[in-house]
């Protein structure tokens, strides 16, 4: 099993765990951005075609698709979580510009920070879904919170 593969099989997990601690513990945005990060996993498998030689161009409208939702999700949220969501996305999002941009962004470089800003991401939504039931039980009227 090469290192690559190995890779895979963490990142698998990771999304995987993501979503079964939003799906028992986290409320409706946390479950609609794990959802969103399982989709863009899975539309990110059927787009790939290499090795990061090259800009990858269906993964660059996958990643923009999911900044949307995350964005969205940020704007109408009244937790802090999904903006920093958001952010780390953009900034995958950012990296890809970069690589179309800019030839000279080597294909290390260009997935080592893909890598990076994806598992951040995915952080982001497992820290809001574990603490989602503290927020419910300190907030029982939620219609005027502010963000959390």
């Amino acid at each position: 099993m090469s290192s690559y593969e190995i890779r895979g099989y963490i990142w698998a997990a990771t999304v995987l765990a993501v979503c079964a601690v939003s799906a028992r513990r986290g409320g409706p945005d946390d479950r609609l951005a794990a959802g969103g990060l399982l989709a863009g996993w899975a539309m990110t498998m059927l787009v790939y075609r290499s090795q990061f030689r090259e800009p990858e161009w269906g993964i660059l409208i996958v990643d923009a698709a999911l900044l949307g939702l995350l964005v969205w999700i940020a704007l109408r949220s009244t937790h802090y979580w999904p903006i920093f969501a958001a952010a780390f996305h953009l900034l995958a999002v950012v990296t890809h510009v970069a690589r179309v941009v800019d030839h000279g962004v080597g294909a290390w470089a260009y997935i080592t920070a893909e890598i990076f800003w994806g598992y951040l991401l995915a952080f982001s939504i497992a820290y809001g879904a574990w603490n989602a039931q503290r927020y419910r039980a300190a907030t029982p009227d939620a219609a005027g919170a502010t963000r959390r």
